[in-house]
């Protein structure tokens, strides 16, 4: 007949499929075997058990299989399976803590324990299939779960010996992926032995291509040959294997092709060519997963290394200096892998910086990153330095330590301060920590020190030869000439003037974000300066206070010299520079500036400073000259009512004297001594307050 009866036989079949694998096995009540014309097996509901240490659900749950054999094939060394349709099968594979795995059988004869070893009997697939299925496995040591549902896929074997094909679809961990893989020889990797495997996968949006020999061995399989990875989604790809990757900028995609050479938990990658966002180089990388993070090793060398994607983005604004962000820094990206890498880079960027030629090793260890860079190209000149970002509290902190030489400061100048006035070579040294959650506490918490020497420059935007010229201009023949001292003033402030110098030097320290530079000093043609300076890097204010001395000649020595106190206060936008009237008060500016004022009031003066006649009553009753009168407000040489002398009212003077010349006069004084000068009486004192944007 062509049907046999197969109920009679479902007993046997149970016992004797159960003592060829070591489990249980059980099928349903809807079960057939033929013979001809085609030899055939058909069972519902076969359901395999696993091994007690396991846990209590089966190894497998199969809704139905299909088996097909070729009859006389079941009486020789080789079977032929014609057909092999598996649908709706549910498996579980499990690896406990001790590396025990559930899909090894032993059968009753207890061939493993009587040490005996069996030939692999020769097996030829044809049409297996295996539709709407899924695969459950689970490493209880890595504590790692992997879910493959919806699986339809095609195999195809001649022999044991012959290659092994699959193609297939199913969803890895819910993502859509197509699985084509083909294993060279089965019975060489059954034995133990070295077999080729090749594969080609889509896994959502990524994808991997490799050609490997498998090394099999008692505690695990080796894998070595080409590889090539592309990750455009790479926090979507980690997750799918229990890698969270921080929240935070970078760590977006990466791409790598190589020689892979690897086992369980470590692979080596040779010649790799790797794209890691906007990084690109080549070296020799090592992965190893086996900790509690992943960890990369090697060396590599970067066309450009572009820290951009995992620093805040700069402010962007058309005017001035941009305000310290507070928006959240988050650096924790240094916490999704760990790194030692010894790294060569064409090119660094860091947010406006950018350096050639550099040489660094790169260490991530739990957040803390630390990067000593023994080579530093920057701006025409170069040096070593040292910076260590720490995300691994919940405030970052970070700390430097660079010393610099020979650097362009121009474009130096512009990258970190946004300023272009600065020329020459410069060395610039500095050491700092700082803390915050957000750009402008880092700033408030900056605290270190450092310095900077810059030969062969220049300061843009001002002339301080001409600017010390210009006090010639304020008295001309007994009273100020406000045009003169217009133009002279607005010729020193020119954009394109600037004050050559051959040397600038100062120390500096810095406390909660405070600068103080005790010592600025400037030697040029024409002119040498000292001073000292406040910068609030916080409220981006500036308070130099600085002493030029003016020479008709270009050794400073010989000729006549003309020394005045000048100060640049203001905002980082908006920096004011102009005569220091405090330093005038005081007295702090030497005796040809003061003598040359002097001489601007005389005209005032009962007599001559040189023994001249007194004013005549009529020329005692004449309105005092309006730019005298605000001079000698300025800097005490007019008496106030009380009989006391210091800052006039520059409104009084002007009823003295025409509205237009009084106008004309303040213009003049106020560019020379900065906005603010020839004001009201109001305005003054309204103005009168502490100035909050000049640090103490």
């Amino acid at each position: 007949p062509n049907l046999i009866p197969a109920e009679a036989y479902k007993g046997r079949i149970e016992t004797a499929a159960s003592n060829a694998i070591g489990r249980n096995v059980t099928i349903g009540d809807k079960l057939s075997f033929k013979i001809f014309p085609q030899t055939a097996f058909s069972v519902e509901n076969l359901v395999i058990a696993d091994s007690p240490e396991f846990g209590e659900e089966p190894f497998a749950r199969i809704g139905k299989a299909d088996i097909g054999v070729k009859l006389f094939s079941l009486f020789s060394d080789k079977v032929e399976i014609q057909k092999f349709v598996l649908t709706d099968a549910d498996i579980k594979l499990q690896k406990l803590s001790d590396g025990k795995t559930n899909w090894v059988f032993t059968n009753d004869a207890g061939d493993e324990a009587q040490g005996t070893t069996q030939s692999t009997q020769d097996l030829a697939l044809g049409d297996v299939r295996i539709i709407g299925s899924r695969l459950n496995y689970e490493d209880k040591s890595a504590k790692q779960t992997y879910l493959a549902e919806n699986i339809d896929a095609k195999l195809r074997l001649s022999s044991l010996s012959q290659p092994l094909e699959f193609d297939g679809e199913l969803d890895f961990q819910g993502v859509p992926s197509i699985v084509n893989a083909v294993l060279s020889n089965p019975a060489d990797l059954a034995e133990k032995r070295p077999a080729n495997f090749k594969i080609n996968a889509t896994v959502g949006k990524s994808t991997l291509g490799a050609d490997l020999t498998l090394t099999p061995s008692e505690t695990a399989t080796s894998f070595k040959g080409p590889v090539n990875f592309n990750a455009p989604d790479l926090p979507a790809f980690a997750s799918l294997f229990g890698i969270e990757l921080e929240s935070a900028p970078g760590f977006d995609r990466l791409k790598f092709s190589g020689d892979l050479d690897g086992a369980a938990t470590e692979a080596r990658i040779e010649s790799a060519k790797i794209e890691f966002d906007e990084i690109d180089g080549e070296g020799d990388l090592t992965f190893d997963w086996s900790g509690p993070r992943p960890k990369t090793t090697g060396a590599i060398a970067v066309g450009a290394l572009d820290f951009r994607p995992y620093m805040p983005a700069p402010a962007q604004t058309t005017e001035g200096f941009p305000a310290w962000s507070e928006a959240p820094l988050n650096f924790t990206s240094l916490r999704n892998m760990d790194a030692d890498l010894e790294i060569r880079a064409d090119k660094i960027f860091i947010n406006d910086i950018e350096t050639t030629d550099s040489r660094l090793r790169l260490a991530i260890n739990a957040g803390k990153m630390t990067a000593d860079i023994s080579q530093l190209g920057l701006y025409g000149g170069g040096g070593s330095g040292r910076l260590v970002v720490d995300a691994s509290r919940a405030v970052p902190s970070i700390a430097g330590n660079f010393t610099l030489a020979s650097v362009e400061a121009e474009p130096f100048s512009v990258a970190v301060l946004k300023n272009d006035k600065l020329l020459g070579l410069g060395g610039f040294n500095i050491q700092f920590t700082a803390a915050g959650a957000n750009q402008a506490a880092i700033m408030s918490s900056l605290d270190g020190k450092g310095g900077f020497d810059i030969n062969d420059g220049a300061v843009k935007g001002v002339n301080f030869v001409k600017l010390a010229s210009a006090v010639s201009t304020l008295y001309n023949g007994g009273a100020i000439n406000p045009a003169a001292v217009t133009s002279a003033i607005a010729e020193a402030r020119r954009p394109d003037e600037k004050t050559d110098f051959s040397k600038m030097l100062s120390q500096f320290t810095i406390d909660n974000g405070l600068i103080d530079a005790p010592t600025i000093n400037l030697e040029g043609p024409f002119l040498t300066m000292t001073g000292v300076g406040k910068i609030n890097l916080p409220g981006q204010a500036v308070d130099l206070r600085l002493l030029p001395k003016a020479s008709t000649a270009a050794d400073n020595q010989s000729g006549r010299t003309i020394t005045i106190p000048v100060r640049i206060s203001g905002t980082f936008s908006n920096p004011v520079i102009g005569v220091d009237v405090e330093s005038l008060a005081r007295g702090k500016a030497e005796s040809t500036f003061r003598d040359l004022l002097d001489n601007a009031f005389k005209s005032d003066d009962k007599t001559s400073q040189d023994g001249g006649a007194a004013k005549t009553d009529e020329e005692a009753k004449e309105p005092a000259d309006p730019a005298t009168s605000i001079l000698k407000g300025l800097i005490g040489g007019e008496k106030s009512p009380d009989g006391a002398t210091g800052a006039g009212d520059s409104s009084a003077a002007a009823t003295t004297g025409d509205d237009a010349a009084q106008e004309a006069v303040s213009g003049a004084i106020n560019q020379l001594f900065g906005a603010g000068f020839g004001t009201s009486k109001k305005s003054d004192e309204n103005d009168g307050a502490k100035d909050e944007s000049s640090p103490e």
